[in-house]
């Protein structure tokens, strides 16, 4: 019995010391913090939280159940009051706490709104007071991809739904490189959806104004031709996604998906707008580029540039104080030398000085207000803000305004020190008007007979209009379009309109002379006026030397360039282009579609081939001159040309084509005989580079040189027959790697020629001759007939074979026995026809689209499964999968083998799968011989794989015994 009372006594014991440390723990979490509750009610519209808001800054690891559990740690809150901003250091966080008390009737949908949209991490958690148990937990910030974000504003926004008499603690944790704001709103939900639609209307506003101002910029640069325009704009440009990236926008519509942009970009930014600002201000301000101003601005580019690259090797708080110390200094130093111009007394002094103290003051207060020094409204932020940006807008203005009169004003000083150079008598009295003009249009000097012809008259209103004329009427159409115009100083005709519109018609000759003390070289011009019957004679000779659609010489006129310079012994290269896929283009989409095309492709060549003589000789032959180039110069200037037409896309409403072209390159010497020769040898290079394949160059070869190609020609032919007969192909096996296996293996079948050696020789080596030959057909029978029997005799191996694929040549799929041929076949060698995958090449199902579909309806009645390969080598568009009943998509290994090098190429495959996807088509990724690639393409949703990285091609039993 005392044995029984000694336990009964401990275990009373033991119960009542956990009813004592239950009630501490409850009291903990119940009593552990002493502040205010803030009431709210269902009239709620938008309250701040400001007045019950309290923070705290802890280390990293603190979550918030140490606040829960640690009352002297709850405890350590302070009320936030006047403080706008709090600074921490790395490895610390900001922790917000507000206390809720719903006092309403029914339920109440608001939002928790943190308005600071640069926080790299805020986490959300709540506390239900009655219920004494966290409800949820969130996680989001610039550190995590935007789409995860249970509501979709720039800034934060969590939704919180409130119950009758309920009390919640609602803690966030601010994680961030520099300053924290503290600052928390409570909003019933439909008002915030105002308040942020409102809001998005504004900073529309001001990206539209400027967006305007980068527009207005360009346009001047086009038309003046000067630097400072080009800085101008990009300040704008880079200001404009300054704005988007400190109120969210730019996070949410331009890189959702890569938070790990937003931690630099800022810095990156206001780097580039402050090298802007300050290098137009340095060029505005010509008389202020000598010493020691440019050192001030030398400074100033400095600052710039550091804060430009700052995430290399800043921290996040450095970062911040650089950002201020730099702004500050380079909005003083600039407002400091428009100060000093002003005191010059320059015409445009006074409206910059005004213009940058505005823009300063604007500048300066927004700085002090995002740094928490001084409390402003959000409307006076987004007045601010516009203030600011019409200040620079005026700068730019007023600029452009007054810049008339300085350009007249150098043009006047200009030709009062070169007045002697120029031979002033002759210049003044000749009948012929002459002029002389810097290369970029602003004209230099001019006689009187230059102005009555056109109309102008020598003084600063006119300048601009001079230059207008100069550089949209008479300097066009020299000498690009015309080059004859420099080189043998062939007139150039044109009509010219006067101030009252009457046309004068004049016959212009230029050439560029260097000019002694002249940087570059200036355009030495005549105007000759002309009667309307020599107009018209000179102008149909002009419009008879050019091709109508493309302003290319035509082949007339290349000729008699071309014969011109053999005649003058001259040496050089020809190069032919011809355009493999226009004649398909044309037939495919229309008429317009080939012009179209034409007409880019016309333009890529100019770009590359600068003032090489171009010409287009017929509908799909260009033709080009290179004057003084040997085989190695043309041959890098193809290779050249080669690759800018290779990236090119020819888009045709819905459809986008890839362009292969051919390359002929000619040696030519003056013993080559007359033009007319010397473009027959040419076109013959092209042909044996079109008889290649595509995206081929083939230099000129004389007429023992192709005896010998036509030899081994015919040589390969002999052996193909001889194979087919003596049996002497080989067949290999290549492993198609499958993502999710079922433990039996995917091969794609290849056919090799086994020389005498004994090595293999691949089938690309042989297959031209074949299909030269008329043999591709029965070498098509020849691959079913041996692999059929093959598996036929190898029962173990034909087990572990999930599906073989065979390539079909375009003979085979026009033949309409050869799906007889394959049905037999499976009956006698009693194979399952679904194990049997035919791959049909994407211009072969192109070419030959209606015989394509019939065959592929056909072997998939027999149970055949249908690979359409090479796909997206440009030929076909994604309608073409309408039209065919595949299976399985196989991607262009060109394609495929500059994947991660070549951004365009990774967006061409991801929609190639997705759109495959879509269809039921299962696409298949060949080429892997990375790891890195291989990885890419699962992250892309492929589950068929080919190439090196898995194995190489091997004969039929080694493949097997690879598996084993």
């Amino acid at each position: 019995m005392s044995l029984r009372r000694i336990y009964s006594e401990r275990d009373a014991l033991i119960a009542r010391i956990a009813v004592i440390l239950f009630c501490m723990l409850f009291s903990c979490i119940s009593q552990a913090h002493y502040a205010k509750s803030q009431v709210i009610d269902q009239h709620l519209e938008q309250l701040s939280l400001r007045d019950t808001l309290y923070f705290q800054i802890t280390d990293d690891n603190v979550e918030v159940e140490d606040f829960l559990l640690n009352p002297a740690l709850h405890h350590a809150f302070q009320l936030v009051e006047d403080q706008q901003k709090a600074q921490i250091e790395p490895g610390e966080v900001v922790w917000l706490f507000v206390r809720l008390r719903y006092s309403g009737e029914g339920s109440l949908n608001t939002i928790i709104h943190y308005d600071f949209p640069l926080a790299d991490q805020v986490t959300k958690v709540l506390f239900d007071r009655q219920q004494q148990r966290l409800l949820q937990q969130y996680h989001t910030g610039s550190d995590y991809p935007f789409v995860e974000r249970l509501l979709p504003y720039p800034s934060f926004a969590f939704p919180l739904t409130l119950e009758p008499s309920q009390e919640i603690d609602i803690f966030l944790k601010i994680k961030d490189a520099g300053l924290v704001p503290l600052q928390l709103n409570l909003w019933q939900q439909e008002y915030f959806n105002a308040a942020q639609t409102q809001l998005s209307l504004i900073e529309g506003i001001i990206q539209g104004l400027l967006l305007a101002l980068v527009l207005y910029n360009c346009y001047l640069l086009m038309r003046r031709q000067r630097l400072l325009y080009l800085y101008q704009a990009g300040c704008y440009l880079s200001l404009s996604m300054v704005i988007a990236t400190l109120s969210g926008q730019a996070f949410a519509h331009l890189w959702p998906n890569q938070p790990e942009i937003n931690s630099a970009i800022l810095y990156v930014l206001s780097g580039l707008t402050l090298l802007c600002l300050n290098q137009f201000t340095y060029l505005a301000l010509s008389s202020f580029r000598r010493l020691p101003w440019r050192w001030l601005f030398m400074v100033n580019q400095l600052l710039s540039l550091i804060l430009l690259f700052s995430p290399l090797f800043a921290d996040g708080q450095l970062r911040v104080q650089l950002l201020l110390v730099c702004s500050l200094t380079v909005l003083i130093s600039n407002s400091f030398v428009s100060f000093a111009h002003f005191l010059q007394g320059h015409i445009t002094a006074r409206f910059f000085a005004l213009a940058w103290l505005c823009l300063l003051l604007c500048g300066g207060l927004l700085m002090v207000s995002e740094f928490g020094l001084l409390q402003l409204p959000l409307l006076w932020n987004q007045a601010l803000l516009a203030s600011l940006i019409v200040s620079m807008a005026f700068i730019s203005y007023h600029f452009a305004h007054h810049q008339e009169s300085a350009d007249y004003t150098e043009y006047a000083s200009a030709s009062t020190l070169n007045q002697q150079n120029f031979g002033q008598l002759f210049f003044q009295q000749s009948n012929e008007a002459i002029f002389v003009a810097s290369a970029n249009g602003q004209l230099l000097q001019a006689n009187s007979r230059f102005y009555d012809i056109t109309g102008l008259a020598p003084s600063a209103e006119q300048a601009a209009r001079a230059r207008l004329l100069l550089l949209e009427t008479i300097l066009p159409d020299w000498p690009l379009l015309y080059p004859k115009a420099i080189q043998q100083e062939a007139p150039v005709v044109m009509q010219l309109f006067g101030e009252h519109g009457v046309g004068a018609l004049v016959a212009v000759t230029a050439e560029y002379v260097a000019m002694q003390g002249a940087e570059e070289k200036l355009i030495c011009g005549r105007l000759t006026p002309l009667s309307e019957e020599a107009y018209a004679k000179l102008r149909q000779q002009q419009l008879n030397e050019l091709d109508n659609l493309t302003g290319l010489l035509n082949q007339s006129s290349f000729a008699a360039l071309l014969q011109q310079s053999l005649s003058a012994n001259e040496s050089g290269a020809l190069l032919q282009i011809d355009l493999i896929d226009f004649k398909r283009i044309n037939e495919q989409c229309e008429q317009a579609a080939g012009d179209a095309l034409l007409r880019q492709v016309a333009a890529k060549l100019q770009q590359e081939l600068t003032t090489q003589p171009l010409a287009r000789l017929s509908a799909d032959t260009f033709v080009a001159y290179l004057p003084n180039k040997g085989s190695q110069e043309a041959f890098i200037q193809s290779y050249r040309l080669l690759d800018e037409l290779r990236g090119f896309r020819f888009i045709w409403q819905e459809h986008i084509f890839r362009i292969h072209i051919s390359i002929g390159v000619l040696n030519m010497t003056p013993n080559d005989g007359d033009a007319s020769q010397a473009l027959q040898m040419v076109a013959q290079a092209c042909q044996q580079a079109k008889n290649k394949g595509y995206n081929r160059i083939h230099m000129y070869q004389d007429a023992s040189e192709q005896t010998l190609a036509h030899t081994e020609h015919s040589l390969w032919e002999n052996k193909v027959r001889e194979a087919l007969n003596d049996n002497k192909f080989v067949l290999n096996l290549q492993y198609i790697q499958q993502e999710s296996s079922s433990g039996k293996a995917r091969y794609e079948v290849l056919l090799r020629y086994k020389a005498d050696a004994g090595h293999l020789i691949p089938a690309v080596n042989f297959m031209p001759a074949a299909r030269k030959a008329n043999l591709t057909q029965r070498i098509d029978r020849w691959v079913v007939e041996h692999y059929f029997a093959w598996l036929y005799q190898h029962q173990a191996e034909l087990n572990k074979t999930a599906c073989s694929h065979l390539n079909i040549s375009a003979a085979s799929i026009a033949d309409p026995d050869f799906i007889d041929f394959i049905s037999d076949r499976l009956r006698h060698y009693q194979l399952n026809a679904n194990s049997i995958c035919f791959e049909i090449d994407e211009y072969v199902a192109v070419e030959f689209l209606s015989g394509t579909v019939s065959f592929i309806n056909k072997a998939r009645e027999l149970g055949c499964l249908i690979c359409l390969d090479n796909f997206g080598s440009g030929l076909s568009t994604f309608s073409l999968l309408k039209h065919l009943p595949l299976d399985y998509l196989k991607i262009d290994a060109n394609i495929m083998r500059k994947l991660t090098s070549e951004p365009l190429n990774m967006a061409i495959v991801r929609c190639i799968v997705d759109m495959a996807k879509s269809m039921g088509i299962q696409p298949i990724a060949p080429y892997i011989e990375t790891e890195k690639t291989y990885q890419l393409m699962k992250d892309y949703g492929v589950s068929f794989f080919q190439g090196y990285h898995f194995s190489k091609p091997c004969l039929l039993t080694e493949a097997y015994q690879q598996l084993g």
